[in-house]
């Protein structure tokens, strides 16, 4: 490193670039300063300074709270990889899980959860058993949930998350109409979507993207759809269609599910495309070892549940 890079590193106040990357995850003054647990004046005027330092305005406001602009944005990378250099540096110690303590909140759907959660018991008792774990009902909007620290983690349906939002691509699922061995439509080889839309729907109400498409679906095709059960709880939309009325809108892999096979019929929808799930985290989580190392077991276990699923 030549002096005139020294110069520079020596003139420039590091901690300014520590704010500057909470400032991007937050996308926040106040939370930025809660965060590191500074004043919400002295944050503002970090900012002032790194205004000045790359003479950018790196922010814009945005609703309630800030905006990164295209060269913040750029900034990031580089930011985050020289905090995660920082802290090897500094602490000098591997992350074991056996040691670490903490909770974990997580928002899956729930027939996903359901696959999921013995395995994840099993390898959290094995190598984890400290950490707590807490299952939440996916909500609709678990960017904001995300956001706000309330979640950890989160499977949901490949939108466009926030440029503070990191994730995973998982799967790729066709959806089906579902309903009971009882109904109707169960004696029909395969339906129509006009003899599908003719009867009662149920309605998965945590499910922003299927059930936009499936609404979607029905006006491109001039047909009626009827909604007379709705449930934020997947498993409870499910167990509703056993009463032979409804119509449930559902991924593939649910009726395979021993659980349900039994129980439910299916035809696939092909005029649905396929929809990508992703496995989403907050960038403030983005270098925490411990929701890392989760993150990681839980990718682990869905590629076992898919291959599973593949030799059935």
């Amino acid at each position: 490193m030549n002096l005139t890079d020294l110069k520079i590193i020596q003139q420039c106040d590091l901690n300014l670039l520590l704010s500057l990357t909470i400032l991007i995850e937050e996308q926040s003054v106040s939370k930025s300063a809660e965060r590191l647990d500074i004043s919400q004046p002295a944050m503002s005027q970090n900012l002032k300074k790194l205004r000045a330092m790359f003479n950018d305005p790196l922010f814009v406001k945005h609703g309630q709270g800030i905006k990164a602009t295209s060269k913040a944005l750029r900034l990031y990378h580089s930011l985050t990889e020289w905090l995660y250099l920082s802290d090897r540096l500094i602490s000098q110690t591997a992350f074991d899980p056996m040691e670490s303590h903490g909770v974990i909140r997580v928002a899956f759907m729930d027939d996903l959860t359901q696959s999921m959660i013995p395995m994840i018991l099993d390898k959290i008792l094995l190598l984890a058993p400290n950490i707590e774990l807490e299952f939440v009902h996916k909500p609709k909007d678990v960017f904001s949930l995300l956001e706000s620290g309330e979640i950890d983690l989160a499977a949901a349906g490949a939108d466009t998350p926030p440029a503070n939002i990191h994730g995973r691509h998982i799967s790729n699922t066709d959806y089906c109409a579902a309903y009971s061995v009882a109904h109707p439509l169960a004696k029909l080889k395969h339906p129509t979507l006009a003899q599908i839309f003719a009867y009662d729907t149920a309605e998965y109400s945590a499910s922003n993207l299927v059930e936009l498409e499936v609404n979607q679906l029905a006006l491109q095709h001039h047909l009626q759809r009827k909604i007379t059960f709705s449930s934020g709880s997947f498993q409870v939309m499910l167990q509703g269609l056993l009463a032979g009325k409804h119509v449930g809108f559902v991924p593939q892999r649910t009726l395979k599910s021993p659980r349900w096979q039994s129980k439910l019929k299916g035809v696939q929808i092909k005029e649905l495309m396929p929809f990508d799930s992703t496995l989403y985290w907050h960038a403030r989580v983005h270098k925490d070892p411990l929701i890392q190392w989760f993150k990681d077991q839980c990718l682990a276990i869905i590629n076992q549940l898919k291959q599973q699923a593949a030799l059935t």
